[in-house]
């Protein structure tokens, strides 16, 4: 759609185009660069009066101008489909010069990504993490990326710089790899034309040495008198266990959810449906606080809670393990070091595999989706071991 900036001027104005994009609930505006004169401007078919003569053919001139812009947004509409965003429309109008760098297009891909609210916040600060380390990554090389850039020595320096100057493990860079090729393929979906170089490039995972609570360490936090903020965290730890759920999931909980013993929640992150029993000490801490839990942020919790395992003796001696690339990093921590937000969900998966609740089970109650996923929260506590082969031998 068209219309004129002054429609009320005498002299020539210029042409505005206007585009609703549903999907963002949202107007792009943008100027055609084209002026007429709002006499010569028909207003109910948004295009130039049909004249004879010497201005008939400026008037056409104008007409086939603005038809051939609908026709790029009819082209884009076709490439995109009916999920055509201000970002497309940007890209094809928005800038007298097309965006270059790198850094420009990965700052559009996160301003997309926030408008369209299709991912998590959790995601949205992972991007903008590695968006800062891209920026950090360019300061240090004194070098602006462009995007026909990004390739094979790109991405080599790249790992490299974060390795050695930023002190990264190998399960964090591909993390970050991860949201960089998430990237690439939405430059691909805008047909922007990338190297194909990061197809090849790919960080090595290893099992992690993250921790899950035993059935008896969980008992000291119930048993333990606690007051204030402590007395919140291990309640909201413990919430944790009973659900397992993410720790960014425990506000959802709602009576208005409970259905035959059950609350039915999906997940702010996976949207993955969780059907989590209604237990009796999970009720009771729900009731404590009339279904509204505190809200803390997991920076301010993981402190009170490792503290809280420290103060009751939890600090059997664990080996972290992390890699980059061939050489390896071996750390001695007691376990309350590794006590966080999400040891809560690693702990309640971990308790009911032990407790023999099949895996599907497991999956409904925790919104898992992949059995693959699952496994990596499942963590072997060697007293279980110890306690369960007694029963066979």
């Amino acid at each position: 759609m068209f219309y004129l900036k002054e429609p009320n001027s005498k002299n020539k104005t210029l042409i505005i185009v206007q585009y609703y994009v549903a999907k963002e609930k949202a107007k792009f505006r943008i100027s055609t660069n084209i002026k007429i004169n709002p006499e010569n401007w028909n207003k109910k078919t948004r295009l130039p009066i049909r004249k004879r003569g010497g201005g008939g053919i400026a008037s056409e001139r104008i007409t086939r101008k603005l038809l051939e812009i609908n026709k790029k947004i009819a082209d884009l509409k076709y490439k995109h489909g009916v999920d055509l965003t201000i970002g497309d429309l940007k890209l094809a109008f928005g800038k007298s010069s097309p965006l270059t760098y790198l850094i420009e297009y990965f700052e559009f891909f996160i301003d997309e990504r926030i408008k369209l609210a299709e991912v998590s916040d959790r995601s949205i600060k992972k991007y903008k993490v590695v968006l800062n380390k891209l920026i950090d990554f360019q300061v240090y090389s004194k070098h602006s990326y462009k995007i026909a850039e990004l390739n094979h020595t790109f991405y080599i320096k790249l790992i490299t710089y974060l390795r050695e100057k930023h002190n990264l493990f190998d399960n964090t860079l591909h993390r970050y790899l991860n949201v960089i090729k998430t990237f690439i393929h939405w430059l691909e979906a805008k047909n922007i034309k990338v190297n194909k170089d990061y197809k090849k490039i790919s960080i090595k995972t290893h099992e992690t040495d993250d921790i899950a609570l035993t059935q008896a360490e969980v008992k000291l936090l119930e048993d333990a008198l606690l007051e204030g903020a402590k007395d919140r965290a291990r309640d909201l730890f413990l919430v944790g266990v009973y659900t397992a759920l993410r720790f960014s999931d425990y506000s959802m909980l709602e009576k208005a959810d409970v259905r035959d013993g059950l609350i039915e929640k999906r997940a702010a992150k996976t949207k993955a449906i969780s059907y989590i029993p209604l237990t009796q000490k999970l009720k009771t801490i729900l009731n404590k606080y009339d279904w509204k839990l505190p809200k803390i942020s997991s920076q301010k919790f993981n402190p009170h809670i490792k503290k809280i395992c420290r103060g009751l003796g939890i600090n059997s001696k664990v080996k972290k393990t992390s890699f980059q690339g061939k050489n390896k990093n071996i750390e001695i921590k007691e376990k309350w070091e590794m006590v966080g937000s999400h040891t809560a969900r690693r702990t309640g998966i971990t308790i009911m595999a032990e407790k023999n609740i099949p895996d599907h089970i497991i999956m409904a109650i925790s919104g898992i989706k992949d059995p693959k996923t699952l496994k990596k929260y499942k963590k072997v506590n060697k007293g279980s071991i110890v306690e369960l082969t007694k029963q066979l031998f």
